[in-house]
């Protein structure tokens, strides 16, 4: 993912010497090189140097004995969707790359992130989900305006020459890319002798082309581009990612091997979540449990199988709010009770999941709801 970062941050300085050649007619090579190096090597020893001091920052403080990790939760988020911000910004105020500043401030904290998962594991997780979610949006965000621009376009002299060349380049792109994809694959010598054919056919279609490249190609409306020309190839790079989505979706389903279908997983999985949870209410049958307690684990458990209704949550709701508050005592042999409940469900998760390794994935992701049903419910009782 980063060495991608990486040539699409080079991409943009090549672009901008491009632009230059393209508006003044002329390239000066030797100062073309310097201003490159300038620009990439300065970047890098920025984004290393600034993520250096960061990392240094945050794993003081994950080894500092005067804060909980309660108490970093909320900072070191925030610097952490910071971070990139002020890397880029810094960057672009000194004249040097902040993509590239960026990129490589992300492979120190991708080393950080990889030896630090145990050091507070709670934040680490958290961290995680967040940056999932702004990259979410982030993805979100830019098909949305993909989709904003083709309409626009479509609405527009579509069938005029300027836009059937615009196509055929588009297409002549996406085999380009391919191409050079594949031969890669084939004939690197970091990875060669170690894919099949059927391997590099599947990486070189694998993946959308063009996101990057597009984002790119809109940086242009700033510059003394031609209209015209800025047409052709925003609408090349419409065509390569469109080409990218649509080609994928047919070719796999005859090159990939068939896999278990979507809803015979999902039925298995389900009967799997019924009888764990079973399971689980039987264990629990074997041990004394308060009235009281046991009639909270048993609607929380069935809640899992998705066997309560509306009904039974309202009655639920109206017994709890009818009942006294839980002394600490009380609180804590609730947990302790939870804990052995889903103790019970994830060891009979792991004998199934040994014996039917055809649906091991969805076993997997069952055995992380759990955990996480885990987290949420201790979480609540600290």
């Amino acid at each position: 993912m980063f060495r991608s970062n990486s040539n699409d941050a080079s991409g943009i300085i090549l672009l901008n010497m491009a632009v230059e050649w393209y508006i003044h007619k002329q390239l000066h090579v030797v100062e073309a090189i310097v201003d490159f190096l300038y620009s990439a090597g300065g970047g890098i020893l920025l984004g290393i140097l600034i993520a250096a001091i960061l990392v240094f920052l945050r794993q003081a403080s994950f080894r500092s004995k005067y804060h909980l990790a309660s108490d970093l939760r909320m900072p070191i988020e925030v610097l952490f969707f910071l971070t990139p911000f002020i890397i880029y910004f810094i960057a672009e105020e000194i004249h040097v790359s902040g993509i590239i500043a960026v990129v490589a401030a992300g492979l120190l904290h991708n080393v950080e992130s990889e030896r630090s998962r145990l050091t507070n594991a709670s934040i680490f997780y958290s961290s995680h989900q967040f940056s999932q979610l702004i990259i979410d949006i982030l993805n979100g965000v830019v098909f949305l305006l993909l989709g904003i621009i083709i309409v626009r376009s479509m609405r527009e002299d579509v069938f005029n020459q300027q836009t059937i060349e615009a196509i055929l380049i588009g297409i002549i792109l996406y085999v380009a890319n391919l191409a050079v994809r594949l031969l890669y694959c084939r004939f690197s010598p970091s990875i060669k002798g170690k894919v099949s054919s059927k391997g590099a056919l599947i990486f070189s279609l694998g993946g959308i082309h063009g996101a990057v490249t597009f984002a790119l190609a809109y940086t242009l409306s700033e510059m003394s581009i031609n209209i015209a020309d800025f047409h052709l190839i925003l609408v090349s790079e419409i065509v390569l990612i469109l080409l990218s989505l649509i080609v994928p979706t047919i070719a796999f389903r005859f090159i990939l091997e068939k896999d278990k279908p979507d809803l015979d997983q999902r039925k298995e999985v389900n009967r799997v979540r019924k009888a764990m949870v079973h399971y689980a209410l039987k264990q629990m049958n074997q041990i004394y449990l308060p009235k009281k307690i046991r009639k909270q684990l048993e609607f929380d458990l069935r809640t899992q199988m998705n066997q309560t209704s509306i009904k039974d949550f309202i009655k639920e709701v109206k017994y709890t709010v009818k009942q006294k508050e839980l002394t600490d005592d009380q609180k804590e042999f609730r947990a302790e009770v939870y804990r052995y409940a889903f103790r019970q469900e994830r060891n009979y998760l792991g004998k199934i999941a040994q014996q039917e390794q055809e649906y091991r994935h969805g076993f997997l992701v069952l055995y992380r709801e759990i955990l996480i049903a885990e987290v949420i419910f201790l979480g609540d009782e600290e």
